[in-house]
């Protein structure tokens, strides 16, 4: 579904030149065309139609031309269907998917494609824009993702659509065409969802070469086994929610794959003109008398021009291009695709969506599902720059250092700063940044001197890892057979030798991983702190996806690998006794913990709290994390399996 609205829009935007070119007035252009004309002698006036006639008769051939592309992806495998599928429905909580879809835009962030050729406006039927969007509704401050709301929202997140009303860099507005390499702040946008609330189908057979539906047509390319090939109008493909399809045992199967990409034709009005032009020009050769003649030219008008002027430049264009087999071989399909519609944009027009829908097993009939009501949701905002939301944060803020790319000498990467000034020319076949001073370039590590605006290679290591205060960065090296990691200051000095698998500073303290079952503890001066018998530690939240705040508590290990709860400043809130501490995914002060049984066969849970303190004897055979469907928590006592509310759980066990 994401790709058949990018594609409708990006069309309609890129192709609306084509669209546009419909007045009915006479422009200065028109009227010193038809000038022209009229200045001519009438023998000479005729001849020159003539020939014109010849041209429009061979343009008017030409705007027959269309263009698809096949691409399809899939495994091409069948897969025996024993049963059908679900009826096709539609069962949306309105009232669910518009508190998910407001959620959805208060936390929109958008990222910017740094590219130098983005003023040339050129149409790539799968290329990047300037600006991409993402929003964090559904991850936790740490990325883990939260699931309920992840699927809630997932079957409407393809059509949310984000129109960009302006931009802003500084805090001033700037104009689209002068942002360039500058790193823009925020996006004024209005953000749309729609999405529908009842259907009906109509049904394509396996021997159909064609299917109405109300006023279109859609035309059965192919119907072979267990793929289907359609051209669908535009306007009705905007409303195509589904497809389904039935086997030669009439079971009911779901698609499995579907492509979809614009079929590219002259658009049908600039068609319309040139049979217009064509006419005035017949009605011209038939007039006898000079001056009835010259006056039918008044009839021409400035579509009429534009249409002949720019289909003769377009036929040109592919006569030359076509005659070019080895350039065609060169760009291959895609590439053919977006070299036409660039070359075309004047005259190209989209009115048929050619899809490719795919199923499990062979098709005897295809219902398709079209939307006949539908809700429009709607929200202004304004959003924000999302430094790399969905990876570890590694620009500056006030002066990042950002990989662009150049389509000169072909595609080469460089580095600007926020204003779009070029420190690093673009000389990289392939760059990327792992912090806002360290990039990998063609598999070569760097450090970027900004000041000197040079790259210096660092081939004594074999990655950059993260920096855990300026000018003390963490790097892995080669040491015998494994990479080990250390931290090093101004890449030059070693602060902490390279025996290490990790680090993680949290606060005032870093932990340093040497083994799997081995921390050592650090300053922020990286002096080593007294462990209180610790021999591993972890955030007690680390493995748990949730959306609510957990405080900053530490699940440690002894050399028993008995478990405690250390609070931020590494105090012992507990002793090492427990087999586990487990936090809840609905509660953010209340802890799970075990203890294991007399016979060391299975445990005894109870709760502890943030402070450490038990507050529930360990009495129950088993709790679970997560609560019931009906918001209860599930505990077994006694082994029966009970579920209560959790406050009322606390209060009827208390200690």
């Amino acid at each position: 579904m994401k790709l058949k609205r990018i594609l409708i829009l990006l069309l309609t935007s890129t192709f609306l030149y084509a669209c546009s070119q419909t007045p009915t007035s006479q422009a200065p252009e028109a009227k010193k065309y038809i000038a022209s004309l009229k200045a001519m002698k009438y023998d000479g006036l005729k001849n020159q139609l003539r020939k014109d006639t010849a041209l429009l008769n061979k343009l008017i051939k030409t705007a027959t031309f269309t263009l698809q592309l096949t691409s399809h992806f899939s495994s091409g495998e069948k897969t025996k269907v024993d049963k059908s599928v679900p009826e096709f429905e539609i069962n949306h909580d309105e009232t669910t998917i518009k508190a998910l879809f407001d959620d959805y835009c208060k936390k929109l962030l958008f990222e910017q494609n740094f590219n130098d050729g983005y003023a040339d406006s050129t149409f790539s039927l799968y290329g990047q824009d300037m600006f991409s969007y993402e929003s964090r509704f559904s991850l936790t401050d740490d990325n883990h993702i939260l699931e309920k709301k992840d699927s809630l929202f997932k079957p409407f997140k393809d059509n949310v659509v984000t129109h960009e009303k302006a931009y802003f860099f500084r805090g001033k507005k700037i104009a689209k065409t002068d942002i360039g390499l500058k790193r823009i702040d925020s996006i004024q946008a209005e953000i749309s969802l729609k999405f529908p609330t009842d259907f009906e189908r109509f049904s394509i057979d396996k021997s159909a070469k064609t299917q109405d539906y109300k006023d279109a047509t859609i035309e059965v390319e192919s119907l072979k086994e267990n793929m289907a090939q359609l051209k669908i109008p535009m306007d009705l493909y905007a409303e195509v929610i589904g497809y389904q399809a039935y086997n030669n045992q009439n079971l009911r199967m779901n698609s499995n794959a579907l492509s979809a990409t614009p079929m590219l034709g002259i658009d049908k009005k600039v068609s319309e003109s040139l049979k217009e032009l064509l006419d005035i020009f017949a009605e011209v050769l038939k007039e006898n008398e000079e001056k009835n003649g010259k006056e039918k030219l008044d009839k021409i008008r400035q579509n009429q021009v534009d249409a002949k002027e720019n289909m003769t430049e377009f036929d040109a264009y592919l006569n030359k291009l076509f005659k070019d087999e080895e350039k065609i071989k060169e760009l291959g399909d895609m590439g053919l695709y977006n070299e036409i519609a660039n070359a075309g944009k004047k005259v190209i027009g989209v009115q048929t969506q050619f899809v490719i829908v795919e199923f499990p097993d062979d098709i005897k009939s295809i219902d398709v599902f079209v939307a006949t009501k539908s809700v429009s949701l709607q929200n202004k905002a304004m959003v924000k720059y999302g430094n790399h939301y969905l990876n570890p944060k590694y620009f500056d803020e006030a002066k990042p250092n950002i990989v662009f790319y150049s389509k000169e000498n072909g595609r080469k990467f460089g580095i600007s700063n926020r204003d779009g000034e070029t420190i690093i020319e673009p000389k990289f076949d392939e760059l990327r940044q792992v912090a806002n001073e360290y990039f990998v370039g063609d598999e070569k590590l760097y450090w970027l001197n900004v000041a000197g605006k040079k790259m210096v290679p660092l081939p004594q290591f074999v990655s950059y890892v993260q920096t855990l205060k300026p000018g003390y960065d963490v790097f892995e090296k080669t040491v015998g057979n494994e990479d080990k990691s250390g931290v090093m200051l101004n890449r030059e000095k070693t602060i902490l030798p390279f025996e290490y698998y990790r680090f993680e500073k949290h606060g005032q303290f870093i932990i340093a991983s040497k083994t799997h079952n081995l921390d050592e503890l650090y300053d922020l001066n990286f002096k080593k702190i007294p462990n209180k018998g610790i021999r591993k530690i972890h955030l007690v939240d680390e493995f748990i996806a949730s959306d609510i705040k957990y405080p900053t508590l530490f699940e440690a290990e002894d050399v028993n690998k008995k478990k405690a709860l250390v609070d931020k400043n590494l105090n012992l809130l507990t002793p090492f006794k427990y087999e586990f501490i487990n936090p809840f995914y609905g509660v953010n002060n209340y802890f799970m913990a075990g203890i294991r049984t007399a016979d060391g066969s299975n445990y005894w849970y109870g709760i502890i709290d943030e402070k450490g303190k038990e507050v529930t004897p360990f009495i129950f055979c088993h709790m679970s994390e997560e609560f019931d469907k009906n918001g209860k928590f599930k505990f077994c006592l006694k082994d029966k399996s009970q579920a209560m509310d959790f406050a009322s759980f606390i209060k009827t066990y208390k200690k």
